[in-house]
């Protein structure tokens, strides 16, 4: 089994509301669920000390998920939660599989933007973690100036620096993956394009792979996270609990 630890809300022994539908779903399969307050680094109700701990909550940066390491042994360790969080964790190995890009803090960032834009006239701009929405296609060095002041970005944070690719108006797929076992929601089946992308991530526990799909129909890997802090996207949460946190659960005991 797992214990299962969620977000509380500040300063308050009360779950997070928008984590109210999983907790309900690990309580009737006989999870343990515990709530933590990032705010105040504090973990509120007992876990079992038999079973692994899984985090399912909101992204944490590197310092915070360290922080939470030292207070209860989780399943994931914090190198393998910024192997799959971190685009500098999982982009190196499966760059064919995923729009090309590049790395660079802030203050040294607009050349490469320049250069990508010469070739395109667009690229994609992303922290490591996240996208700005709508922002994050840049099509001038003025406009990503501009997201980087409306932003206040710090010169020394590293940008993703992505090539821009036509996609498809077919919706992005989430699969949730378990040491290179991809499950899709509704048994979808993960591209077999895509099947060498498996063996590089392999040695993660518990990671998400979207998909999305160029005009020609072509499959993509737009994004790698951890699955932890990965939101449920098209997956019913029933179903999420009843596939890939019970295989999670058979193979932690194994």
């Amino acid at each position: 089994m797992l214990n299962l630890l969620f977000p509380s809300l500040p300063y308050q022994r009360v779950l997070d509301p928008m984590w109210q539908p999983e907790a309900q779903q690990a309580q009737q399969r006989g999870y343990s669920v515990c709530l933590y307050d990032a705010e105040q680094q504090r973990l509120y109700q007992t876990s079992n000390p038999a079973w692994p701990t899984l985090y399912r909550g909101w992204m944490l940066c590197e310092r915070e998920y360290r922080q939470l390491a030292q207070l209860t042994p989780l399943f994931i360790s914090p190198e393998l939660y910024l192997a799959s969080h971190h685009a500098t964790g999982w982009y190196a190995a499966i760059a064919p599989f995923t729009p090309a890009s590049v790395f660079a803090p802030v203050h040294r960032a607009a050349l490469l933007v320049e250069q990508a834009l010469q070739t395109q006239g667009r690229c994609f701009i992303k922290t490591l973690t996240k996208s700005f929405g709508a922002e994050s296609v840049i099509s001038s060095v003025p406009a990503f100036t501009a997201l980087v002041q409306r932003h206040a970005l710090a010169a020394d944070e590293v940008l993703f620096i992505r090539s821009y690719q036509e996609l498809s108006t077919q919706p992005e797929e989430r699969y949730f993956a378990i040491q290179g076992q991809p499950y899709g929601a509704a048994g979808k089946r993960f591209p077999v394009e895509l099947q060498p992308v498996l063996a590089q991530l392999q040695s993660r526990w518990l990671y998400t792979l979207d998909v999305a799909y160029t005009i020609s129909g072509t499959p993509l890997i737009i994004e790698v996270g951890d699955g932890q802090v990965s939101d449920t996207k098209e997956w019913p949460v029933a179903e999420l609990y009843q596939t890939v946190l019970q295989q999670l659960a058979e193979q932690a005991a194994s």
